[in-house]
């Protein structure tokens, strides 16, 4: 008998030798009986752990760098608070100290460390304002705290303010490594006399403060940054040959209105408005160096120092009854309806705070053309911006090179055009000796070709004023005015250009 063969199955395997479940599978799966092969399996045990090895690792990562921005962030702002208020004292101060302790000398209770102490605002012999830089223990921590006092020194300071949460422990004989260090003030000589009491900031170059807050999440174990500030007080004055100073205050000049005086339209006078405050106290402990913009895009630079009496910027005319930059109307002090130098903006007049004498020097003048050479056709140009009375006087010096025979910077009397002026009376009665008009000239002087002066003895009440004492010198690399109030004396400067 022979067996007929069924479609569909191998003759090997008989019918019925796959299980219910298995054929199932089978349907399921397009006819296929097969799992996973051993290298499948192989593979996926290798790559799992690999793939969720990187996933626990980059969440690990994202939690630390999450740590590590936020140690940074709280480090980087305390470093923006310390910078603020370490640049405004140092500016600040007359004198600086880094001694640890000076007990009634210094600012914040006596227990405390000291980094570094400031001290300004002198009036007699002194000192109103103290500040004081101290590491402040905080649990296992130090924090940087700014102690003020405003009406000398006190153990009990006026304000207490944290502006670093998170400091190294102050250095000590035994604590040499891993701590907080006072800053470090240049000159050497400077840096020796400071650790030991108060030293002038007059020759001091430059303050330094290294600070370092422990962070573990920073290279080395700490954020480190560095400060550093000048005080306003430092007063560097070298020759420089004759290039341009690097100015440190930048203004602008002002004209006349056109018509009330003869150089109206060419006589700029330097803006003074912003010379208070610290700028003032750099000029009076040494020089400001100021730049000033000039038409046609040319700069004027020079250095200012003020000694004596102070001064203060002042708009004209500065007295109701002074001359220069009064309208005179209605006034018997000039002829009505006739103004002299009026409508000059800004404040260009240095006036006195009281009485006694004050020198204004004007170093390293020089005039800079919009290409960056130096500048010719200008003159300097002085006036006196009150009123010369009994007992006061002003005087203007320029450098005496070439002597008397052939003088380089002499100074010319400027005639005022006013009625009362003539070729050898040309200010009026600004300068008199006497109340007769026929001895109005004589008390403006010019001893040298380089020097003028206006006095009035203190004999002498010579009233309301028909003029101004005016002066110009062609280019003087220098000017020295010295101003003698009795009651209170004032002047400006400028240039006269071409």
């Amino acid at each position: 008998m022979s067996t007929r063969r069924r479609r569909g199955v191998h003759p090997s395997s008989p019918r019925g030798s796959a299980s219910p479940i298995a054929r199932a599978i089978a349907r399921r799966h397009g006819g296929s009986e097969e799992g996973f092969t051993l290298l499948e399996l192989i593979i996926t045990t290798v790559i799992v752990p690999l793939v969720v090895g990187g996933l626990a690792l980059g969440l690990y990562s994202v939690f630390t760098l999450q740590s590590s921005v936020s140690n940074r962030l709280g480090d980087s702002g305390d470093s923006q608070v310390v910078e603020a208020n370490f640049q405004t004292d140092v500016q600040s101060a007359v004198s600086i100290t880094t001694a640890a302790s000076l007990p009634g000398v210094q600012c914040g209770p006596s227990s405390q460390i000291s980094l570094v102490g400031f001290r300004w605002g002198l009036s007699g012999t002194t000192y109103q304002d103290y500040v004081a830089y101290d590491d402040v223990p905080n649990g296992p921590a130090y924090n940087l705290v700014r102690y003020s006092c405003t009406n000398g020194p006190s153990s009990t300071p006026t304000s207490t303010t944290v502006i670093a949460y998170n400091d190294e422990a102050p250095c000590t004989a035994t604590l040499t490594t891993n701590c907080q260090n006072p800053p470090t003030i240049y000159p050497a000589l400077d840096a020796t006399n400071a650790a030991a009491g108060w030293q002038g900031t007059t020759t001091v170059k430059k303050v330094e403060f290294p600070l370092a807050e422990p962070n573990t999440t920073e290279q080395g174990g700490s954020y480190q940054y560095t400060l550093a500030g000048v005080p306003a007080y430092y007063a560097a004055v070298e020759a420089d040959g004759g290039s341009v100073i690097t100015p440190t205050y930048s203004t602008g000049c002002n004209f006349a209105t056109p018509g009330t005086g003869t150089y109206a339209e060419t006589m700029c006078l330097v803006n003074f408005a912003s010379l208070t405050g610290n700028n003032l106290l750099a000029a009076e402990q040494g020089c400001l160096e100021m730049s000033v913009a000039l038409p046609g895009g040319a700069t004027l630079y020079f250095c200012i120092g003020i000694t004596g009496t102070s001064v203060l910027p002042s708009a004209l005319p500065t007295w109701q009854n002074g001359f220069l930059g009064n309208s005179c109307a209605g006034s018997t002090s000039c002829t009505t309806g006739s103004p002299f130098y009026t409508g000059i903006g800004g404040q260009p007049a240095l006036y006195q705070t009281g009485s006694g004498t004050t020198t204004i020097n004007f170093s390293n003048i020089t005039v800079v053309n919009q290409q960056g050479v130096l500048a010719t056709g200008w003159e300097v140009v002085s006036a006196d911006a009150e009123s010369t009375d009994q007992g006061e006087s002003i005087q203007w010096t320029t450098p005496s090179t070439g002597g008397v025979s052939s003088p380089v910077y002499p100074l010319t009397i400027m005639n005022n055009d006013e009625p009362y002026d003539t070729a050898s009376d040309p200010t009026g009665n600004a300068c008199s000796t006497a109340n007769d008009p026929s001895d109005y000239a004589k008390g403006l002087t010019q001893p040298y070709p380089w020097q003028v002066i206006c006095a009035v003895p203190s004999t002498v009440a010579i009233g309301l004023k028909t003029g101004t004492a005016m002066v110009w010198a062609p280019a003087p690399p220098s000017m020295s005015v010295q101003m003698v109030g009795g009651g209170l004396e004032a002047i400006v400067f400028g240039l006269l250009l071409s």
